[in-house]
């Protein structure tokens, strides 16, 4: 239900080569009780930043670069198999979600961690050969794009932190249009 309201710029994506795996729309102060956003105790406020995590190849990311980098509220972090990192993180840690209750301190249950994101990456790509290679025989077309993908591709995660007015989603604007999905 969280998704719904960036589905179509979610399947844009999925359609132009940055394959999905997470993301959470932003949230400017819903009402904890909200039947798609909301969480916590009662007569809370939730807030969220906007944030996507794909896979995406080297000509793709290559593109997204400069917006990735002229954008201030924009952090990001991407990573090969290989380990070769592209991030302008200045901290390693940076909260995406956090409440606030009455009678409790600000609660913040989800932050994109870079040190865990690095852990995360080793199962992340893993999971391409044992999950998907293996479906198929060495030296098939599947196999061989699979294969490809994993070796080659980036895991990219980015946040918006302008969770009042952001648009996560325009960095994208003229590379999903024409981008291609390998």
């Amino acid at each position: 239900i969280e998704t719904q309201s960036i589905i179509d710029a979610l399947v844009r994506l999925n359609s132009s080569g940055f394959l999905t795996i997470n993301s959470q729309p932003r949230v400017n102060g819903v009402s904890s009780s909200d039947p798609a956003l909301g969480w916590g105790g009662p007569k809370g406020f939730v807030y969220q930043k906007a944030y996507v995590e794909f896979f995406t190849s080297p000509a793709n990311f290559s593109k997204l670069v400069d917006g990735l980098q002229s954008r201030k509220s924009i952090s990001y972090t991407a990573v090969n198999q290989r380990g070769e990192v592209h991030t302008n993180l200045n901290s390693p840690v940076v909260a995406l979600t956090w409440g606030v209750f009455p009678n409790k301190e600000i609660i913040q249950p989800t932050v994109m961690c870079k040190e865990s994101f690095m852990v995360w990456k080793d199962e992340a790509f893993a999971l391409w050969q044992s999950q998907w290679e293996s479906l198929y025989e060495p030296g098939t077309p599947s196999h061989s794009l699979l294969k490809e993908i994993r070796e080659t591709y980036y895991l990219v995660n980015i946040v918006d932190n302008d969770f009042v007015s952001g648009d996560i989603f325009s960095l994208f604007d003229g590379l999903t249009e024409s981008s291609s999905s390998a």
